[in-house]
């Protein structure tokens, strides 16, 4: 068996060379992949918070205006309202009330569709509308 002596004058393989970019490239592409989306990680965690303390506040303000609404809404404070501003008005008796039962699903199959809308006519095609005098 023959070795070679000197390794140091042989010349670079195409191939070898090839692999070694190829390898290298593709180390890197990885490299710059991961960190690119850690990044876009930090980011939409930044932006999840933000919304996250918006979605708090709005439901902290949305609490107290409903707060707010209740209060408006009481009897108490509309009937104080009317004596401030000399309105005479009460609330109504109870034989003054006509209360409607809720219709349940037999009110459904009575209602007809809406029929679909007749389409629109040109306007050289409208008669002029008679006009009806009540009499008496």
């Amino acid at each position: 068996m023959r070795m070679r002596s000197n390794r140091k004058r042989e010349s670079l393989r195409l191939g070898t060379v090839a692999k070694a970019l190829v390898v290298c490239g593709g180390v890197a592409v990885a490299g710059l992949t991961y960190v690119y989306q850690k990044n876009q990680l930090f980011r939409l965690g930044d932006e999840v918070k933000k919304c996250e303390a918006t979605l708090l506040a709005t439901e902290k303000r949305n609490a107290l205006l409903a707060a707010q609404l209740a209060q408006l809404k009481s009897p108490a404070y509309l009937e104080a309202r009317c004596r401030q501003y000399g309105l005479d008005l009460a609330a109504p008796r109870e034989t003054q009330v006509v209360r409607l039962p809720e219709p349940g699903g037999e009110w459904d199959l009575a209602v007809p569709p809406l029929a679909a809308a007749p389409a629109a006519q040109p306007a050289a095609a409208k008669k002029p509308a008679k006009k009806t005098v009540a009499r008496r």
